[in-house]
This record gives C-alpha cells, structure tokens and sequence, in this order.
C-alpha cells in the first residue's frame, strides 16, 4: 500500500514540474460576443472604418459616372428590438456625404454632423431623392433625422458641378419638418421657383403646407 501512494506522489510531483498548461475545458465565446465584450455596451459592435449606408448612382442626373453616399466613417452599431422609433438596426457616430468616381475613389467629402445640432443616428440603409429646387442647374437633395411621429427634420443640400457638397439655407429654418413615411431623404414638391412641404402641427391638428422660394441665395418663405 505504501508503494502505492508513493507512485501517486511522485506522479503528481512530475506533472507540477513539467509546466504542462492543463487543458481548458471551457467553450469558446461565439465571435458575436467577443465583439460586444469588447463594446462599451451590450449588443454594440464598434466600426472603425467606412461603412456605406447609402450609395447613390447620379449618372441619371449628371450623366457622370458618380456616386453620392452616406458613410458611417466611425461610430457603433447596435440593436434595440423593444418598440419605438429607432427600433432594430442603428448606426451611430461621424458620419461623411462622399461623391466617389466609378472606382471608388473619393472626389468630394462633407462631414454630416457638423450641419445638425443632435448627434446622428440611421436605423436602415436608404435612397437619396434628388431633384433641383432652385433652377440653377445643379443636383439637390434632402438628409434627414427622426424628430417625432409627426414628422422628420430634414436638411437640404446641393452638388456643385465642382463636386463641393453646400447646404442650401432656408430663411428661419435651421432644420425643415416634414411629414412622410421617408425618414432619411425625401422627395420635396418641386414648384416654379422653388419647393413646397407638408408636416402636421399638433396645435390646431391638421396639415400645413409650406412653400418656399429661391431669391438667389437663400429659400425664403411665401404666405
């Protein structure tokens, strides 16, 4: 018996002094949850590199092979599947308007954020509407973010045949509240000298139409 316990001793001695890293039973963590350990919150992935939201084709309108996109250049995405205005998908972070040439090399760049006040968020992947609202010859086109159920607040920008991306201002508007089922670009009512929207006002409960003309600089308002 005596014999017995010194094997088992001297083995147990032999594999502490061997460095042998014991076996690791435990089950690997899907990839998925690494990246959201390595997030600052549940659910959450980071993105540090471009990521392409929307990406337009403006060859219809410039007869050039271009196109104008909306990428998320660093930020997060995340999933929220409880009921609400930004319910699934969200992209959130720095986003850049990017005119690229057919090979994908960029030609023009503006940096988004800097023309809303709030921080910018997309919840799917869209279409950009474009039409020319001021007559000048150039493409223009709406942004925009979610503001209530009641409408959405859309900034209106323009292409230069430069390729410089401006925003086109709206006297008294910092941001323009539209009613539509489109959340991230709109179709505005194109007019003779300039454009027109609709958004509901909870106050007298009812739609109100909102038209606008171009005086050379600026879209001014009409009563």
């Amino acid at each position: 018996m005596k014999r017995v316990c010194y094997a088992v001793v001297f083995l147990l001695l032999l594999i502490s002094c061997t460095g042998t890293p014991a076996m690791n039973t435990e089950t690997p963590a899907p990839l998925a949850a690494a990246f959201a350990a390595s997030s600052s919150a549940p659910n959450t992935i980071r993105i540090t590199g471009p990521f392409t939201l929307s990406r337009n084709d403006l060859f219809p309108f410039t007869n050039k092979q271009e196109y104008l996109s909306v990428v998320l250049m660093s930020g997060k995405y995340s999933e929220d599947w409880n009921p609400g205005p930004l319910m699934g998908r969200n992209w959130e972070g720095e986003f850049q308007l990017q005119l690229t040439d057919e090979d994908g090399k960029v030609i023009s760049s503006a940096d988004l954020n800097r023309f809303f006040k709030e921080g910018l968020v997309f919840n799917s992947f869209f279409d950009i509407d474009f039409d020319d609202y001021n007559g000048d010859g150039n493409v223009d086109f709406t942004i925009g973010q979610y503001a209530s159920s009641n409408g959405n607040l859309f900034k209106l920008f323009t292409l230069e045949k430069s390729g410089k991306i401006e925003e086109l201002p709206i006297k008294g508007h910092q941001e323009l509240l539209v009613s539509a089922a489109e959340r991230y670009s709109v179709k505005l009512t194109k007019t003779k000298t300039g454009f027109s929207s609709t958004y509901y006002d909870n106050r007298i409960e009812k739609h109100v139409k909102q038209s606008f003309v171009w005086n050379g600089k600026s879209f001014i308002g009409t009563s």
